[in-house]
């Protein structure tokens, strides 16, 4: 006899709109020394964050959502952030993505190598935020 179960569309619309809607982010750069990881804490990376060069965090609010049938999931306005350098540069290797004030981060994601970003060079990372079963 098998058992199978459904979470239906509006708890997962419940549980983004708990965990992310209306709530603030920031999208910062990083280069981690190879002792950070995912669950290390908010401020370690914040110690080790990218300065200078034009470098600035992206930071905005998480509209509401909306359910995709086509991926099965809830999922919440895609974060664009662009960064972008002035002289003299500057360079990372980790996109941390932070919501409200959090004391861990959402997520990392690695560059690697590590990106050395020129006077005038942009870059831009397209993040969705998704709650699925």
């Amino acid at each position: 006899m098998a058992l199978t179960s459904t979470i239906s569309t509006k708890e997962l619309q419940r549980q983004a709109a708990a965990a992310f809607e209306g709530k603030t982010y920031t999208v910062f750069l990083a280069t981690n020394s190879g002792t950070l990881t995912a669950e290390s804490t908010a401020s370690a990376w914040l110690a080790v964050k990218a300065s200078g060069g034009g470098y600035a965090d992206v930071t905005g609010t998480i509209s509401t959502g909306s359910y995709s049938s086509g991926n099965a999931r809830y999922e919440l306005p895609v974060i664009n952030a662009t960064f972008t350098a002035t002289s003299p540069g500057f360079s990372y290797d980790t996109v941390c993505v932070r919501i409200g004030t959090e004391t861990y981060l959402h997520s990392i994601l690695v560059e690697s190598p590590n990106i050395a970003m020129a006077a005038g060079q942009s870059k831009t990372y397209s993040i969705t935020l998704a709650v699925d079963d």
